[in-house]
């Protein structure tokens, strides 16, 4: 009888904890207003960077985990667009200058807000999003158009200490 509790109690435990997870909808990866297959590619490939905060992004890869600390803990080195929210991480990320300027697009894994400056102290306005819910490893992708200076990124908001990111010339 024991047991059976036991067994009872844990199934229990199992199906809240799953109630609490977000439903993973693969169908909901097609649905974006433009194909993430490469970023999804990049983002469950084995061996994926991990890069920390206020790290650089190697050309070779466009794509890495990118390591969050507590907004506090960050230096951030222009204003957000968005204020941040107590209690979410937060992370800078640089990047060599584009070789041609034009249309690029950062592709994030999780729900983040993320701004993109190239002379280290304003942002540059998106030029177009897309955000969808269900999909695994995507979650929004925002696309910028960037000149041929050094990149820098800002992710903030995030609800945990880690996140993937690409950036990579829209296609």
């Amino acid at each position: 009888m024991r047991r059976i509790a036991a067994i009872a109690v844990f199934a229990l435990v199992a199906s809240a904890a799953q109630a609490q997870q977000p439903t993973a909808d693969p169908a909901a990866c097609t649905q974006f207003d433009w194909s993430l297959l490469r970023e999804q590619a990049w983002f469950s490939a084995a061996g994926l960077p991990r890069v920390e905060s206020g790290g650089k992004l190697a050309a070779a890869m466009p794509a890495a985990l990118l390591g969050l600390k507590p907004l506090a803990e960050v230096a951030s080195p222009f204003p957000p667009s968005r204020e941040a929210k107590p209690g979410t991480y937060a992370g800078v990320l640089h990047l060599d200058a584009p070789l041609a300027p034009g249309a690029y697009q950062v592709t994030l894994s999780d729900r983040a807000w993320v701004d993109v400056s190239q002379d280290g102290h304003t942002t540059r306005p998106p030029t177009a999003h897309t955000q969808r819910h269900g999909c695994p490893m995507l979650a929004k992708s925002v696309r910028f158009q960037l000149g041929t200076a050094p990149i820098t990124l800002l992710v903030s908001n995030a609800a945990a200490d880690s996140i993937r990111i690409a950036v990579s010339p829209v296609d």
